[in-house]
């Protein structure tokens, strides 16, 4: 009988997939007083893209400190002076500009199917003009799979039950 529970319980924890992560990203930009937050697929897919030049993701939720608004985000590739740029609402605390930051390309790929990697980089603000200095984290936020909660009750089941088994004898 003790056999054929062990092979049993071996056999669901070889099916079970063990832990994976979500593709998703949490991208950090500080600099300038500011800090802009948004989160992204590592791979997402285009609203619209420039072959050789870059890619626009729309309707990307980004809050500074509590004030959240949805912006179009643009990535630069190298050729196009890299970086990234979006437009902030005009709202009060906010300026009503746009943040353009040329520096390294952010992606690999190509325009059409670009991949986030995480990293964290210095960034030079092109516009409006001036000398602030921004930096970029890109943190990579994995998240279980629910296999790998159905791996963890089927240990936890089996630690019971061996438990019980104990205590009864």
């Amino acid at each position: 009988m003790a056999l054929p529970l062990k092979v049993l319980s071996l056999a669901a924890i070889l099916a079970t997939t063990v832990m994976t992560k979500a593709d998703t990203l949490d991208f950090t930009l500080t600099g300038g007083g500011n800090t802009f937050t948004f989160s992204l697929p590592s791979n997402p897919t285009p609203d619209s893209s420039t072959i050789g030049t870059s890619f626009t993701l729309d309707n990307i939720m980004v809050t500074e400190g509590l004030i959240g608004f949805s912006t179009d985000i643009t990535f630069s590739n190298l050729s196009s002076g890299g970086g990234l740029d979006f437009p902030i609402p005009a709202a009060p605390p906010l300026p009503g500009t746009e943040i353009d930051l040329v520096g390294p390309q952010l992606y690999s790929g190509t325009e059409a199917s670009p991949i986030f990697s995480a990293t964290s980089t210095p960034f030079i603000l092109s516009e409006p003009k001036g000398i602030d200095e921004f930096t970029l984290a890109i943190v990579d936020t994995s998240v279980p799979e629910p296999a790998s909660f159905g791996l963890l009750a089927t240990g936890l089941l089996a630690a019971a039950g061996m438990a019980r088994r104990r205590f009864n004898s």
